[in-house]
């Protein structure tokens, strides 16, 4: 809301002051009849006012020439203001702009290790499963009812050893048949012999004789094997790990997978067991320098048995982009047993007494790997060629004599040709 001066409301008192002043002196001036014209009292009236307004305006003046300075004053304040404002807002851009000064980096702390020298073992790991040398189950190869079992699981048995017994009656009897008709083939073959050599047969009668003779023995012998099929023996020498069938059970000559009345018995020969392993295709190449095999159970721990490759399938599967390889791993005493899970190491090579660093001191870049060195607080760059990682080391096959200080710890700090401070060995 504005406000008016003193000023003003002194100039527009006196002009309302003058207003009624000059309305009643001329009602009066004609109320009284004076012979005083009337022009010329509103002529002096004139006079009086034009000398009261300046006068205000003498009054006034003073005033508004000073407000005028105040405003003068600000708008000089608002453009210095304003000009500090641009003056500051360049600085800043101009200082965003500038190259940061680099600051004085402290020298970075390091823990530095000696190399030391140890035996390197070139080596590709993979698992498998423990499988007998041999492996039979055993079935009749007569039909019949099962006699007797002579053995039971986790027994021995030898090579030809009389396991099974199936029911010899009918055998036995078809046996004795083919025999007498062998005997008397062989008879009656015998007396055309003799007739022909007297004239009184003819040859035709000595082949027929002859060719019953051959039928008659073919069928007797026949006969015989059959009856010796009723009994069932080991075919090799091992263990017998499951026993399927008890006497009594009636037993079919024609084995069918997973039918319960065509296998007897189990027999597994454990004196070697083997392993097969899968073999990536990328280490194929690398097999034929296997020099042996470390084999290592997780049901056997603290022990290593010693294997040796014996065949490979010489094909890759295409599924699983594998070729398998057979391992072979004696077993005297039985220690191993079929089916457990094994760790297999195939040792490719040794490398004895290698220069070996810790692997978190080998830092690699576009150039290779490399090691840094203290040497009288300075780090040195050494590019280095690396060989195998065994045990959280690292082969140096060359670059390192073996006497470098190499940086462990506190590396990424460092600098080639920098300073550093070793702060324990």
């Amino acid at each position: 809301m504005y406000k008016a001066t003193a000023g003003e409301i002194l100039l527009r008192g006196f002009f309302i002051r003058g207003r009624l002043y000059y309305y009643t002196f001329t009602r009066f001036a004609s109320s009284n009849g004076r012979d005083l014209p009337r022009r010329r009292c509103c002529n002096a009236f004139r006079q009086m006012r034009v000398a009261s307004h300046a006068a205000i305006a003498k009054q006034v003046l003073p005033e508004r020439t000073q407000l005028d300075r105040v405003n003068r004053t600000l708008k000089y304040i608002l453009l210095a203001l304003a000009a500090l404002v641009v003056v500051f807002i360049v600085y800043r851009i101009i200082a965003a702009s500038a190259p940061p000064v680099p600051k004085k980096q402290p020298t970075p702390l390091v823990r530095v290790a000696q190399p030391i020298r140890q035996d390197i073992v070139y080596k590709i790991e993979y698992d498998g499963d423990v499988i007998p040398i041999l492996q039979a189950n055993v079935f009749s190869r007569v039909s019949g009812m099962l006699e007797a079992v002579y053995t039971d699981m986790g027994k021995t048995v030898r090579r030809g050893q009389l396991i099974a017994l199936i029911d010899t009656a009918a055998a036995h009897q078809s046996e004795l048949q083919a025999a007498a008709t062998f005997y008397n083939a062989r008879a009656t073959e015998a007396r055309a012999r003799d007739l022909v050599q007297k004239n009184l047969a003819s040859q035709q009668d000595l082949d027929n004789a002859t060719a019953a003779l051959r039928l008659a023995e073919a069928a007797y012998e026949s006969a015989k094997i059959q009856l010796s099929f009723s009994k069932i023996t080991a075919p090799f020498p091992g263990y017998v790990t499951k026993r399927w069938l008890d006497p009594g059970a009636i037993v079919s000559s024609n084995p069918i997978a997973g039918s319960s009345n065509t296998t007897i018995l189990t027999i597994m020969d454990i004196d070697t067991v083997k392993v097969y392993v899968n073999v990536l295709d990328r280490d194929i190449p690398r097999i034929g320098e296997a020099k042996r095999a470390i084999i290592t159970f997780d049901a056997l721990p603290g022990r290593e048995f010693t294997g040796y490759i014996s065949r490979s399938a010489q094909a890759i599967n295409l599924t699983t982009r594998t070729m398998p390889v057979e391992i072979l791993i004696p077993n005297r005493d039985q220690t191993i047993k079929p089916g457990a899970f094994a760790h297999v190491t195939l040792v490719l090579g040794e490398h004895p007494q290698a220069i070996t660093v810790p692997a978190e001191s080998v830092l690699r870049d576009k150039d290779g790997a490399y090691v840094l060195a203290a040497q009288d607080s300075i780090a040195k760059r050494i590019p280095i060629q690396t060989g195998e990682a065994q045990n959280g080391r690292i082969e140096v096959l060359t670059g390192l004599t073996g006497n470098e200080p190499v940086i462990v710890t506190g590396q990424t700090f460092a600098k080639p040709n920098a300073k550093v401070k070793v702060v324990a060995k």
